[in-house]
């Protein structure tokens, strides 16, 4: 099972950014979410080897979503 890296921003241009870097530089898969909330439920589903965040969010910053 090829490993996982979540990442969390409410900007699509910085996840498109983060994606293109993780799988062409890493042998990891992107997962991407601009919702902080729908995060918090994928990561209570299944687990992810890491969890890159944006710290300044609408609603939920990167911190809450960590806790």
């Amino acid at each position: 099972m090829k490993r996982r890296i979540l990442v969390v921003d409410d900007e699509k241009d910085m996840l498109a950014l983060l994606r293109r870097i993780i799988t062409e530089k890493t042998e990891y898969d992107a997962v991407l979410q601009n919702n902080p909330s729908k995060a918090v439920e994928m990561i209570e589903q299944e687990p992810f080897d890491l969890v890159i965040t944006d710290l300044k969010m609408p609603k939920m910053d990167g911190i809450a979503l960590l806790e």
